[in-house]
């Protein structure tokens, strides 16, 4: 494909996710999803979005806190089909339900921003294991970076996924969730605003396809009208067009994606049409039935008849290396005067994918249209995508079955769709925690219940005493729980569902409990890490004591014979300062570096393993000393001078150094002066020389 885009033939989906060098510091990413499986996208594309090494079925904890402390400072976020949403996911993560009538949310694209490169994925792969570990897909990467940008591109990504965001249940509420969704997309475009724009080639040109419904009056869109339009812009129509797909329309008489198709080719000369379809069942049953079973309808050939044209049927790869994978990618190749171009992503070849009629899913595809030029790569690099597939010889014969009326009805979620009464749910957190729940009263089941799961589920609200309140379209209902419920269920009508719950202010989420075996000194060490992932399962492994290595039975050296063991030196007071002033000027370098925005600097301060949590740690240990309580304090007062040298070195693209130095020295006034109250309570217990010192340094903060 051309080079504005990442296309590696059989590279793995994942590996899209994986910043490129020099990308910078994961800024936020938003995906979207027909189906979905939480666990991809939480250990695996975050993961690799976000560089973290420690692995999630090995190393649990190290894993949860590096997850937990990481993305505090980012936006993630997914939008899921209303049909897949509810399941489990990470409260540092937003589950956004699109609800389209008469449609799917079908479009799988993940925008991902690092601080110096912005990546685009267009793909046919849901966010689940079939997905992304199993099937034939395909997919594209974008690519932007302040050397090499395209501006229309990517304002053509950022618009599909805010076009999305009208379609989540409760949008017109201003909700918490919906906000940062539409936040991040504005930090998107204002961020690469000045981002130098790449020469466009003139044998390539890339642009989005997508099909959507009209939401408040607005244009609809249609993925083959928008296809057909960029190879316009080649001066004409295909003559030739080749269509895979494993989910066709099931009409027999009349396919209407073929008919629309057929109108909108060439015209005054033959129209060629190549369907590629699934075929069901191994080989020696074709052998046996002398033809193939197809899951496609006759009308795919019969229709091209009716338009001048004709068609050619192919079979689906249904293998690789005869291991058994699925054909779940969805691809249009158009042949015209001088040109060839491709459409890849999310549509099927249906009426709702392609966006014909009035019932149609939110998709997205990459149109990629290149002209032939002698001696010209890109031609054939962008025609090798496209795989060989066995020709039937004689269609006519073929055994044609119905094919699947529910595209992807294979990775649907088993669950039933929630009834559209049940808006969303939110959880604000905090000393008097609440779940806030949002209702449309006129859509509402006559019998419901909704109820929490914990390790035991708990009712939340009943249809009864909802409307003994009023039946409000708003309630807050308390939570006495330490933590948020791992899922909301409502029952209804003799079935279960499920209601997504997200958080409205992430920083006031409780942390983890791991948290409270961590010494001042382990969070130190993580904050001065140049390697957290290293720090976080270092310490995770002293902690659960998982290692197998014992140091007396492998040193080289008996312990008995080693004389440097008589004495340790970590316990003298001259050598634990000189640790500390080292690790205390590295944690003050790692603050000191640029910071994409003002969301990762609050984190940088205030967050789970931040320099806040790390001050009051210290402070606890001075609190909870009564010998070496001047040695206590006296480390406090080293760590708020190593605050007040910071010197905040800017990049491009980054929070300002004065912006910067006025959040920080705020922050540093207000710690300073807190810690002071809770000192001077205790005063008695240091000497005098100690507390001048102190007193001291506060007053240097507080300047």
């Amino acid at each position: 494909m051309s080079g504005r885009s990442t296309s590696k033939a059989n590279c793995t989906m994942l590996e899209l996710w994986r910043p490129p060098v020099a990308a910078g510091d994961p800024i936020g990413c938003l995906a979207s999803t027909y189906t979905f499986t939480p666990g991809i996208f939480d250990e695996q594309c975050l993961a690799r979005f976000l560089e973290i090494e420690s692995e999630p079925n090995r190393e649990d904890l190290a894993f949860l806190l590096e997850r937990e402390t990481r993305l505090g400072g980012v936006y993630a976020g997914v939008l899921v089909d209303h049909t897949s949403a509810g399941v489990d996911h990470s409260f540092r993560w937003d589950v956004l339900p699109v609800r389209i009538h008469g449609g799917k949310q079908h479009a799988k694209v993940s925008l991902l921003m690092w601080s110096r490169h912005i990546r685009v994925i267009v793909a046919s792969a849901n966010l689940t294991d079939p997905g992304y570990r199993r099937n034939f897909e395909v997919a594209a990467g974008l690519d932007f970076s302040p050397e090499q940008s395209d501006p229309e591109t990517l304002s053509q990504s950022v618009g599909f996924l805010r076009s999305l965001l009208a379609f989540v249940p409760g949008a017109a509420d201003n909700l918490p969730e919906i906000r940062r969704a539409a936040g991040f997309l504005d930090n998107v475009y204002e961020h690469a605003r000045g981002w130098k724009q790449r020469r466009r080639s003139g044998t390539v040109r890339q642009r989005l396809a997508c099909t959507l419904p009209g939401p408040q009056g607005a244009s609809a869109r249609s993925s083959l009208d928008e296809a057909i339009k960029a190879c316009w812009e080649r001066g004409n129509s295909p003559h030739e067009v080749w269509i895979a797909s494993p989910f066709y329309d099931p009409d027999p008489k009349m396919n209407a994606a073929t008919a629309s198709l057929c109108k909108k080719m060439a015209r005054g000369t033959h129209r060629k049409l190549c369907f590629a379809v699934p075929s069901p069942g191994s080989s020696e049953i074709c052998e046996v039935l002398n033809g193939p079973r197809l899951a496609a309808p006759r009308s795919l050939i019969t229709t091209p008849l009716m338009y001048a044209g004709s068609s050619s049927i192919h079979l689906l790869p249904d293998s690789e290396d005869k291991n058994p994978r699925p054909w779940h990618a969805k691809m249009l190749k158009l042949v015209g005067e001088g040109y060839v171009g491709l459409m890849a992503g999310s549509s099927n070849f249906t009426c709702a994918g392609m966006g014909i009629g009035s019932n149609r899913n939110a998709e997205a595809n990459v149109i990629t249209v290149v002209d032939r030029v002698a001696y010209g790569r890109e031609t054939p690099e962008l025609e090798a995508v496209w795989p060989d597939m066995e020709r039937v010889v004689n269609p006519e014969s073929a055994e044609w079955l119905a094919p699947s009326k529910e595209p992807d009805e294979d990775e649907q979620s088993t669950s039933p769709p929630l009834p559209e009464g049940f808006l969303c749910a939110s959880y604000r957190a905090g000393s008097d925690a609440v779940i806030v729940l949002r209702f449309a009263p006129e859509h509402l089941p006559p019998e419901w219940q909704m109820r929490a799961l914990e390790s035991v589920e708990s009712e939340v609200l009943s249809v009864e005493s909802w409307l003994e309140l009023g039946s409000p379209k708003v309630i807050e209902r308390k939570w006495l729980g330490s933590a948020p419920p791992m899922k909301l269920i409502v029952l209804w009508n003799d079935c279960r569902g499920f209601l997504p719950i997200n958080i409205e202010d992430h920083s006031k989420l409780p942390a983890p409990s791991h948290l409270e075996n961590m010494s001042a000194d382990d969070m130190l060490g993580i904050l001065a890490s140049s390697d957290p992932s290293a720090a976080f399962r270092a310490w995770a492994k002293r902690t659960l004591h998982s290692s197998d290595f014992d140091d007396d039975l492998d040193a080289a050296v008996p312990v008995e014979l080693d004389p440097l063991r008589r004495y340790d030196l970590q316990t003298t007071f001259l050598h634990r300062i000189r640790h500390r002033s080292r690790v205390l000027a590295q944690m003050r370098s790692n603050i000191e570096r640029p910071v994409w925005g003002r969301q990762a600097l609050e984190w940088r301060l205030r967050g789970l393993i931040g320099v806040e949590p790390l001050a009051d740690r210290f402070l606890r240990e001075f609190e909870a000393s009564s010998e070496n309580a001047n040695e206590s304090l006296l480390t406090l007062a080293d760590f708020l001078v190593v605050l007040r040298e910071v010197d905040y070195k800017p990049d491009d693209g980054c929070l300002p150094a004065m912006e910067f130095n006025q959040i920080f020295r705020l922050f540093l006034r207000d710690l300073a002066e807190r810690h002071s109250q809770r000192v001077s309570a205790r005063q008695s217990f240091v000497s005098k020389d100690a507390m001048k010192f102190w007193l001291r340094v506060v007053a240097r903060c507080q300047e």
